[in-house]
C-alpha cells in the first residue's frame, strides 16, 4: 500500500512540471557582448532588455524595456582552424511589473550562428571559417534579439 501511495505522489508532483506554460520573453542585449581582447569572462553580468510587453492570462506580466540581467555561464574562446568562440547563459534575473523578482534559467548560446555580422569579411569569415583562427563573438547594442523562456 505504502508504493502505491508513493507512487500516487510523484504522479501528481511530476505533472505540475509537464503542464508548465513556456512564456517567451524577447530580448535585446543593451550593451556589447564580445570574446575579442578577454572582454567578458564567467560570472559577468550582462545587460539586456525586454523587447516587447510579455502577457500571462491577458495581463501585462513583464513590461517592455524592462532590464534583464544575464549571468555568463561558460565561454569558449576561439581557437585553431574555425573553432569558433562561443558564449552560454544560464540564468537570467529581471522584475515583473509587481516588482517581483523572477529568475529564469534558461540556457542561451552566443555564437557565430546567431551573432551579428557587420562587415564583408565577417560575412565571409562566418560561411568560410578562418583558415588560422575561429571567428570571434561581437554583438553591438541592440542589433540582435533572443529568445528565452519563463516557466509558469
Amino acid at each position: 500500500m505504502k508504493k502505491i501511495v508513493f507512487l500516487f505522489c510523484i504522479l501528481i508532483f511530476s505533472t505540475q512540471t509537464v503542464f508548465a506554460e513556456k512564456i517567451p520573453v524577447k530580448i535585446t542585449p543593451i550593451q556589447l557582448i564580445s570574446t575579442d581582447k578577454d572582454e567578458i569572462e564567467v560570472g559577468d553580468w550582462i545587460k539586456f532588455k525586454v523587447v516587447n510587453d510579455v502577457y500571462y492570462k491577458e495581463n501585462v506580466f513583464i513590461s517592455k524595456d524592462t532590464i534583464v540581467t544575464g549571468v555568463v555561464d561558460s565561454i569558449h574562446e576561439n581557437g585553431i582552424i574555425a573553432d569558433n568562440a562561443e558564449i552560454v547563459f544560464k540564468k537570467f534575473m529581471l522584475r515583473d511589473t509587481k516588482n517581483d523578482l523572477i529568475t529564469i534559467n534558461y540556457t542561451l548560446t552566443l555564437n557565430r550562428d546567431n551573432a551579428v555580422c557587420y562587415s564583408l569579411k565577417d560575412k565571409l569569415a562566418r560561411y568560410i571559417g578562418v583558415i588560422f583562427r575561429g571567428n570571434e563573438i561581437r554583438v553591438k547594442p541592440e542589433t540582435a534579439t533572443y529568445n528565452i523562456f519563463l516557466n509558469k
